[in-house]
């Protein structure tokens, strides 16, 4: 196969230099009078075998300049591919941590939480803060804190049964 696309490469180049052989026949003189239409029948000859060189290598260039805009859509869409999936794969819901609601309420308890705390912090950095505030809430504190111990025991109880 090889040889038979070399072999077409030369007839098509033997082809080209048989057209430029006539042309040149045709500039050999046949004893004209004039040597004026002579010097014009060669340079006339010249700029046409120049010009049929340039037009040939303008078609090459030309279709390689298609093969390369053809290469480079396909390079962008498989580039625009790459982006879309990396774009894709890195947004993450934190709904889709969340498959129950529960966890939903126990975040917002703890955005409570949090939220008195600072408030408390707040009050202490300003020195609003009353003493009975503070006491009442440390028993508060110490009643959940007992009903949750108790709370746990039970748990345990049930556990063990």
């Amino acid at each position: 196969m090889k040889k038979d696309e070399e072999i077409n490469i030369y007839l098509d180049k033997i082809e080209e230099l048989e057209e430029i052989i006539l042309r040149l026949e045709d500039l050999i003189p046949v004893e004209d009078v004039k040597k004026k239409s002579r010097k014009r029948k060669r340079m006339d000859s010249k700029l046409a075998i120049e010009l049929d060189e340039k037009d040939k290598k303008f078609r090459e260039l030309k279709d390689k300049m298609g093969f390369l805009r053809k290469e480079n859509s396909q390079l962008r869409q498989e580039l625009e591919k790459i982006k879309s999936a990396d774009a894709s794969s890195s947004r993450i819901k934190i709904e889709d941590f969340r498959p129950e609601p529960i966890l939903n309420e126990l975040v917002k308890d703890l955005q409570d939480i949090v939220n008195n705390q600072r408030l408390i912090i707040s009050k202490l950095k300003t020195n609003k803060v009353d003493r009975e505030d503070i006491l009442e809430k440390l028993i508060d504190k110490d009643e959940e804190i007992k009903l949750l111990k108790s709370e746990i025991s039970q748990l345990n109880k049930k556990k063990r049964i």
